[in-house]
């Protein structure tokens, strides 16, 4: 949860992340998922109606504006990321496309967040990854309905987003989606569990590695993972010293002092967000094996 005592930028710098609590109004909430349940067709229980992957998208047919839905979480991304004219426009958006996970291991015993949890991962499977990456600024975790222990929710490891920003600088000629990020996690110590009410937006800095959760709740867990992003690569060495959150925050996980990055090769995204398959890094990774 956001600390009163503390500015969201000051909350991200210490957590990489902020907790909004009631950030999406409850009603709009459970009106999209009755909507789902309708149009659907889904029961919610009878494991039959429900797809084959426990953890799936649902179809997207409904998209409502962030500035007006959610005034809270409209400030929170501008304050992180320095202003209104630095985001794209394109990602401004939630909408009903949600991350389901109806009952992903529920027939197996409860394992919270460790190490050995599986599917620890760093989003952003539409552009190949740099330091300086724009096309995922922040990742949103839009809870559209209650989120008890044990029921689903995101695993995310804090401690593991100054791994990964070590690893992105270490490779300035840029890292496909399926790079194995989840090497790091053995070198982390603290784990989470997403624990939220309908209506948090849970603001997670892009660089965090996170896996799926079992969900034996018996309820189907609604949430968006919705990407926030800049119309221009960030900078780590600006002449007049102000950074945005996110700036600062790299640099405050990269020993703490401005530094020049340049990239080595061209960047690459797929058309709006589909699952870029990035075949020159993977010969060149077939060809090192």
């Amino acid at each position: 949860m956001a600390n009163p005592d503390k500015n969201v930028r000051e909350e991200f710098l210490e957590n990489y992340s902020v907790h909004l609590k009631g950030a999406l109004p409850r009603e709009l909430c459970d009106e999209w998922v009755a909507e789902y349940f309708e149009r659907t067709g889904v029961v919610e229980g009878d494991a039959s109606t429900y797809a084959e992957e426990p953890n799936r998208f649902a179809d997207r047919t409904m998209s409502i504006p962030i500035r007006e839905t959610s005034p809270v979480l409209w400030d929170t991304i501008c304050e992180l990321l320095g202003g209104e004219d630095r985001i794209d426009a394109r990602t401004l958006e939630f909408s009903n496309g949600f991350n389901l996970n109806t009952n992903r291991g529920a027939d197996e015993p409860w394992k919270g967040p460790t190490a050995e949890s599986p599917g620890w991962h760093k989003d952003g499977w539409f552009f190949r990854h740099f330091l300086d990456s724009p096309e995922q600024a922040l990742l949103c975790l839009v809870i559209w309905r209650d989120i008890e222990p044990k029921s689903g929710g995101t695993f995310y490891a804090p401690d593991s987003v100054p791994l990964i920003c070590k690893e992105l600088r270490d490779h300035p000629e840029g890292l496909p989606h399926f790079h194995k990020w989840a090497k790091w996690i053995d070198h982390c110590r603290d784990f989470r569990e997403v624990i939220a009410s309908a209506g948090d937006v849970i603001v997670l800095h892009p660089y965090m590695l996170h896996a799926p959760s079992q969900n034996p709740s018996g309820r189907i867990r609604f949430m968006n993972n919705k990407v926030v992003s800049l119309k221009e690569p960030m900078q780590f060495n600006r002449p007049d010293g102000n950074y945005d959150a996110l700036e600062a925050s790299i640099i405050q996980a990269l020993d703490g002092e401005p530094f020049d990055f340049a990239i080595t090769r061209d960047r690459k995204r797929s058309e709006g967000f589909s699952r870029l398959e990035d075949d020159e890094y993977a010969q060149e990774t077939a060809a090192a094996d």
